[in-house]
């Protein structure tokens, strides 16, 4: 048995090897186009662009191994079954189960690693995506404060300023900027600004004292003012991946225990809603290994795909099924489900699947035949001739 079940892992791991590596390359191109534009358009040294590179990697490697995983049981058992390998394993005695039990222990254990993963090296990564962007924008934003040109190196705004002080204090300062991306242009004039880093939250903020802010309304055609006495803008780099940052919650950053914790004493449902979403979301998406594996081995045995046609149905049911998870997470941020409904639902529905279509093979089929010729890649049935 210890050669059927080392045949059946190493048919497997070639292409979940290959998967891992195409799926994170396809989900990592859009990164790298934006790390490039940091390298060579902000000048950012090459170090911290290496840095945000390895930290944006546990976060693709959280969705790609799953999806790997499936992708190669798809193939492995598609294949075995449309070369007969699986009728002649059944010939010799050997139960399906013995084919598919490797393979749900590898699962099982890289389930159980995931977990880990999840819990110590993605929050890790988040917190040094966040630390690294903070250096960035602090640096660049330093740099990039002069007297008397236009800045554009922020997301969304525009800034001029007349002088600086050795302080840091600026005088005679205009901000352009819109609401949103269908209003009109606001511009914000003050008397005095200055430019704040906050180390606690990682974050730094435009301060401007003292002014007005002025847009045309054009759809009632009015002019509009609107006086303050300080007005505070939390500044991004003109970059889609600092974006990322605003996604960085601090709960991103803790882990399962510190995520249990949190939920128990935190006071505001939000949340406490926040929190068991992540918390829930950390631990669907490893389960997902040994959902998906238990749903597509009997499903390769049954369909007989392999090579390209295979690939292919993979790539559908990998979209299948992160549209699944994302619709239940949409849900429970929402808050129209409960996180143990909205992120286990796909998870479940595949093991239900899975055992179906099991169920189906190891019965020939007999429950849904009915006289229409459906078949499995079991023995040939014999006819009456053949058992006498």
């Amino acid at each position: 048995m210890k050669t059927i079940y080392r045949y059946v892992l190493i048919e497997m791991m070639p292409a979940f090897l290959l998967g891992v590596t195409l799926l994170t390359s396809l989900f990592m191109i859009n990164k790298v186009a934006l790390l490039l534009d940091l390298l060579l358009n902000k000048n950012v040294n090459l170090g911290d662009t290496l840095l945000l590179f390895l930290s944006l990697l546990p976060m693709i490697l959280s969705l790609t191994i799953p999806m790997s995983m499936m992708v190669a049981t798809l193939l492995a058992f598609g294949r075995l079954s449309s070369d007969m390998e699986v009728t002649a394993f059944k010939t010799s005695g050997v139960h399906l189960f013995r084919l598919i039990g490797p393979v749900l222990l590898l699962s099982f254990l890289l389930t159980l690693f995931m977990i880990f993963f999840n819990d110590t090296v993605l929050p890790a990564a988040n917190s040094t995506f966040k630390k690294v962007h903070y250096r960035i924008l602090r640096d660049q934003a330093h740099i990039a404060i002069k007297e008397r040109v236009f800045i554009d190196k922020f997301e969304g705004y525009q800034f001029y300023i007349d002088r600086q002080d050795r302080e840091g204090l600026f005088s005679d300062v205009k901000m352009f900027f819109r609401w949103s991306p269908q209003a009109s242009i606001q511009t914000a004039l003050s008397k005095t600004g200055r430019l704040e880093n906050d180390p606690s939250t990682m974050q730094l903020f435009f301060h401007m004292n003292n002014g007005t802010i002025n847009w045309d309304n054009q759809n009632f055609h009015t002019y509009n003012r609107l006086y303050f006495e300080r007005f505070t803008t939390r500044l991004n780099l003109e970059n889609q991946l600092a974006g990322m940052t605003d996604q960085k919650k601090n709960f991103e950053e803790m882990t399962l225990k510190e995520l249990s914790g949190e939920i128990k004493t935190a006071p505001e449902p939000s949340r406490r809603s926040s929190l068991k979403n992540e918390f829930h979301k950390r631990l669907s998406l490893p389960v997902a290994c040994l959902a998906l594996t238990w749903f597509c081995a009997p499903l390769g045995l049954w369909l007989r795909f392999k090579g390209f046609i295979g690939f292919v149905i993979s790539l559908a049911m990998i979209f299948i099924y992160y549209l699944m998870f994302d619709l239940g997470q949409v849900l429970c941020e929402r808050g129209l489900v409960q996180p143990l409904v909205g992120f286990w639902w796909a998870n479940g529905i595949l093991i239900l699947g899975g055992t179906l279509v099991y169920y189906l093979l190891i019965t020939e089929g007999a429950a849904f035949k009915g006289g229409n010729g459906l078949t499995s890649p079991g023995l040939p049935r014999k006819t009456a001739g053949q058992a006498s």
